[in-house]
C-alpha cells in the first residue's frame, strides 16, 4: 500500500470511529419488517450470483482455458506410419515409422502459453463476479432508497389529505379563507404529484433488480443502517491481487510467453523414419532391407521472425496496457477512500446536527395551525421543510452506501464484506 492509500484509509477509520447510529424510520410496513435486513440482502446477492449466466459464461470460458491448456501441453507432433509397394522387374515391399522430434522445446512453450491463459480465464472470472456484485449491491441501494421516499411520499399525502379536511371544516365554520383552502388543495395535488414519482423511481428501482436477477418479485431486499467501514482497517492493499491487475498481468505473461513459443515455432525439427521390408527379384530370390530416413526442413524462403516481432510488439502493448491498468486501479482506490469519508462526514454532520424527531415536529407545527397561530402557508412551508430534510437524510445515507460499495469495488472486498454479514 503507498503512503497515501494508508494515510486516506488510517483517516477514514478515524472518521469513521465517530459514526453515528443508523437513522430510524418513520414508516414501518410488514413488507419493510420481514425484509429489512443485510443477512437477506447477503443471501439475495449470492443467489443471484450462483445464477447469473455472466457467470455460468465466465466459467465456460474458464474450462474452455483448462482444456486448452491440456491441450498445449501434450506431445506436439504424433508419429507417422508409412507403407510401400513397387512391382517391376523386382517386388519392393517395405514398412516404416517416422516421427519429427521436437527438438526446441516448443511443448513447453506451448504448456507455458496455456497455463497463462488459464490464469487469465480465473482472473477473468472475478473480475466478473465482483462487478456483478457490485452492480447487485448498487441496484439494492437505490431501491432502498427510493424504497424510503414513497414511505416519504405517502406520509406527505396523508398528512396532506388531513390539511384540506380539516381547511374544509374550518371553511365550513367561516374560520378560513378562500384562498387557503385553494392553498389545501395545491399541496394535495402537489403531494400527489410527488408521490407519483417516487413510485416510478422505485419502478425503475426494482426493473433493475429484476434485470440483474432474472427474477419478478413484490418484495426485494432493503439494507439497514448504514456501512460500519470496518474493513478498511484490515486491508492489505495489495493492488496486484486485485482482478484487474491478474488480468492485465497474466496477459502480459501470455504474450511474454508467446515471445518465446513464436521463437521456438521458427527453429525447424528434424524428421526421422526407420523403414523395414524385403525385396524380391522374381528368380526366387529374397532380400531383407533396411532403411533410415532423416528430413530437415530449412528456413530459406521464410525465416518467420515476423512472428517473434509481433509477439515482442504484443508484449509491449500488454506491459503497456497493464501501467495503465494499475495507475486506473490505484487512482480509484484512492478517490472512493476520499468519497466515502466525505459521505461518512456529511452523515455525521446530518445526525449530529438535523436529525431531529420531524414526528413530533409535525404534531407541533399541526397543533399551532389548528390554534390559529399558524396560517395555511405558514404551516405548508414549515411542514415541507421537514420532508424536505427527511428526504435529504435518505439521499445522504443512499450517497454513503453507494460510496461504501465502490470502495469494496475497487478494493475487491465484497465478498468479504458479505461473508462477514451473519
Amino acid at each position: 500500500m503507498t503512503f497515501i492509500n494508508k494515510a486516506l484509509c488510517g483517516a477514514l477509520w478515524a472518521g469513521m470511529a465517530l459514526a453515528a447510529a443508523p437513522m430510524a424510520h418513520s414508516q414501518q410496513t410488514p413488507d419493510r419488517q420481514s425484509q429489512s435486513s443485510r443477512p437477506v440482502a447477503a443471501a439475495f446477492a449470492r443467489s443471484v450470483l450462483d445464477a447469473h449466466p455472466a457467470i455460468a459464461a465466465a466459467r465456460a470460458e474458464l474450462d474452455a482455458a483448462k482444456a486448452r491448456a491440456r491441450g498445449a501441453g501434450r506431445a506436439l507432433y504424433n508419429p507417422e506410419i508409412e507403407a510401400s509397394y513397387e512391382n517391376a522387374d523386382s517386388t519392393t515391399k517395405s514398412l516404416g515409422v517416422s516421427q519429427t522430434l521436437d527438438l526446441h522445446g516448443k511443448r513447453k512453450a506451448r504448456a507455458n502459453t496455456g497455463r497463462a491463459d488459464v490464469i487469465a480465464a480465473k482472473a477473468a472470472l472475478d473480475l466478473v463476479q465482483k462487478s456483478l456484485l457490485t452492480d447487485i449491491l448498487t441496484a439494492l441501494a437505490e431501491h432502498q432508497s427510493a424504497f424510503e421516499k414513497l414511505q416519504l411520499a405517502r406520509s406527505r399525502v396523508r398528512l396532506a389529505r388531513d390539511f384540506l379536511t380539516l381547511a374544509q371544516t374550518r371553511k365550513t365554520a367561516g374560520d378560513l379563507s378562500e384562498s387557503e383552502l385553494l392553498t389545501a388543495r395545491l399541496a394535495l395535488s402537489q403531494a400527489l404529484a410527488g408521490q407519483s414519482q417516487a413510485r416510478a423511481e422505485l419502478s425503475r428501482a426494482r426493473e433493475r433488480l429484476a434485470a440483474l436477477s432474472g427474477e419478478q418479485r413484490d418484495v426485494w431486499p432493503l439494507l439497514v443502517g448504514t456501512p460500519e467501514g470496518a474493513l478498511l482497517r484490515g486491508w492489505s492493499g495489495a493492488v496486484d491481487e486485485l482482478p484487474e491487475m491478474r488480468l492485465v498481468l497474466a496477459q502480459s505473461e501470455r504474450f511474454r510467453a508467446r515471445i518465446a513459443l513464436a521463437d521456438k515455432m521458427r527453429k525447424a525439427d528434424p524428421t526421422l523414419g526407420l523403414s523395414l521390408g524385403t525385396e524380391s527379384n522374381g528368380l526366387g530370390g529374397n532380400a531383407t532391407l533396411f532403411g533410415v530416413r532423416l528430413a530437415i526442413p530449412l528456413q530459406i524462403r521464410n525465416t518467420f521472425s515476423d512472428n517473434v516481432t509481433a509477439a515482442r510488439a504484443d508484449n509491449a502493448r500488454a506491459l503497456a496496457e497493464a501501467r495503465k491498468i494499475r495507475m486506473r486501479v490505484e487512482a480509484r482506490l484512492q478517490a472512493t477512500t476520499r468519497r466515502f469519508l466525505a459521505a461518512s462526514q456529511a452523515w455525521q454532520a446530518w445526525q449530529s446536527a438535523a436529525a431531529a424527531d420531524l414526528t413530533a415536529q409535525r404534531d407541533l407545527l399541526k397543533t399551532l395551525w389548528e390554534a390559529g397561530e399558524l396560517n395555511a402557508v405558514s404551516y405548508l412551508v414549515q411542514l415541507n421543510q421537514t420532508f424536505d430534510a427527511q428526504s435529504a437524510a435518505v439521499d445522504l445515507k443512499s450517497a454513503l452506501w453507494r460510496a461504501w460499495f465502490d470502495w469494496l469495488d475497487a478494493s475487491n472486498s465484497s465478498f468479504t464484506w458479505l461473508e462477514a454479514i451473519q
